[in-house]
């Protein structure tokens, strides 16, 4: 038997994170990890599909290399490169934690875990007790009935990750962040992509505005989106996946590989099979915590996939920081109000806050600041002139309820936005922060000036 203060289950984003800040706060940390350090987002998920998307984005700049005074003929896809450049990514990130494990003096087990009671964790043949349990066992990818992953001619981001070559036809089922994402990949590196959503539009959980814009610009490189449109029938023969479409757009469609990529579900077997533990979950399996990420057993926590909140890697980072400090005899919460958001498809999709009919559904009489990337100097400088910055604002008081941007850089100009609402700040405060010129920054406070009507490089309104 194995004893500790601090016992996690789980050693992805959400896991690894919490056992960090727990040792750091002094207590005796345990990890029962399955797999691999870091998870499903430095291994398969998040980071190497990064990796891709950094590639493809170079191509496209590659081919339209001339037009900055680059000539750059005979540009070429080496995927054998690619996937060797993942791998020492990947390879990097782990010694990393592994590094960070063995400084803060964290034990790893290397077993399938689940809880057997309150403060006690089986793991393989090892119990282990602790004052205090941390469930980070992450999610695994949702299934449809017909459409079951075999590795092979129906795949998902595991397996696309792993190819040594492109598809020539693809089809991809489901448009949120991971599917956009690959559709945007497989499109950079040649193959002929058709994207199918069973909603009105690509990145379902977006801001309409943007996504109705994004959608427009897939279509424009030649991506297929097939939205309001679903899969009635699957047929694999001779090496051929062939698809009968029903909805908006159908038909058949006949692709060398499809793509499965429609969410995630919560591995809460780790607490739903114990009998008696009295785990509350919720209609998907997520496990229920309150605002310190504790569940309905003292002691026992949960952070990331599991609990069914933001499906965020940052998120689940987020929520093993409170969690870790909470089971180390803190005093922390979890506030969901400002966890940005980033598809980072091409051009990246990024959000913080409500969207704008999320604002109008809640009741909050809103106003709206608009910037296009095509206005802005460095945009234009960089080639990266489809987009636009979107801020939400309370009319009442002027506070910021939502920022959305669609363009280059979204990702990382979101952080910005997250700041300004975690600090409750108005639309005119960023009105009045100076930003650096020439850069993309600018379209944040653009976007605010225009909120007022003011915009200095906005057609002027009718007054």
């Amino acid at each position: 038997m194995l004893s500790c203060d601090v016992v996690v289950i789980g050693g992805g984003p959400g896991g690894y994170v919490a056992a960090i800040r727990a040792a750091q706060r002094g207590a005796k940390v345990i990890v029962v990890e399955r797999w691999k350090l870091g998870g499903v987002c430095l291994n398969i998920g998040c980071i190497p599909t990064k990796t891709f998307i950094h590639t493809a984005d170079l191509l496209r700049k590659a081919r339209h290399g001339g037009d900055f005074g680059v000539d750059c003929e005979g540009v070429s896809l080496n995927m054998k490169a690619l996937l060797k450049h993942k791998e020492s990514v990947i390879r990097r990130n782990k010694a990393g934690i592994e590094a960070l494990f063995k400084s803060n003096g964290i034990q790893v087990v290397k077993a399938d875990a689940r809880v057997a009671g309150p403060g006690v964790v089986k793991a393989g043949d090892e119990e282990i007790r602790a004052r205090a349990i941390i469930v980070a066992s992450g999610g695994r990818p949702a299934r449809i009935p017909g459409l079951e992953i075999d590795g092979d001619m129906v795949i998902g981001s595991t397996e696309a990750l792993d190819y040594d070559f492109v598809p020539k036809r693809v089809a991809i089922i489901g448009a949120g962040a991971m599917g956009s994402e690959f559709a945007c990949i497989w499109n950079a590196f040649g193959a002929e992509v058709t994207l199918v959503e069973m909603m009105p539009g690509v990145l379902p959980r977006a801001d309409d505005e943007l996504t109705t814009k994004l959608g427009a610009l897939f279509k424009k490189r030649g991506i297929d989106v097939r939205t309001n449109t679903q899969v009635a029938k699957t047929d694999i023969d001779k090496g051929v996946v062939r698809l009968e479409l029903e909805g908006e757009k159908p038909g058949t469609l006949e692709v060398d590989r499809l793509f499965v990529g429609i969410g995630l579900q919560c591995n809460s077997e780790v607490v739903a099979e114990t009998p008696g533990l009295g785990i509350e979950l919720n209609k998907r399996g997520g496990i229920l915590v309150n605002e310190r990420m504790e569940t309905s057993v003292p002691g026992l926590y949960a952070v990331g996939d599991v609990v069914d909140k933001t499906w965020l890697a940052h998120g689940a980072s987020s929520e093993g920081l409170v969690a870790a400090e909470n089971a180390t005899g803190g005093h922390r919460k979890m506030d969901y109000r400002v966890v940005p958001s980033c598809n980072f498809t091409s051009p990246e999709v990024a959000s913080v806050g409500m969207t704008e009919k999320e604002a109008r559904a809640a009741g909050i009489d809103v106003k709206v600041g608009r910037f296009g990337y095509v206005a802005s100097g460095r945009a234009q400088a960089i080639g990266e002139t489809e987009g636009m910055v979107k801020i939400v604002g309370d009319t009442a008081t002027d506070e910021i309820v939502g920022v959305h941007i669609m363009g280059a850089e979204a990702g990382e100009l979101i952080a910005t936005a997250a700041v300004a609402m975690s600090m409750e700040a108005t639309v005119e405060e960023i009105v009045h922060t100076i930003f650096t010129h020439p850069t993309l920054s600018e379209t944040l406070v653009e976007a605010a000036e225009d909120y007022f009507g003011m915009g200095i490089h906005t057609p002027a309104r009718k007054r």
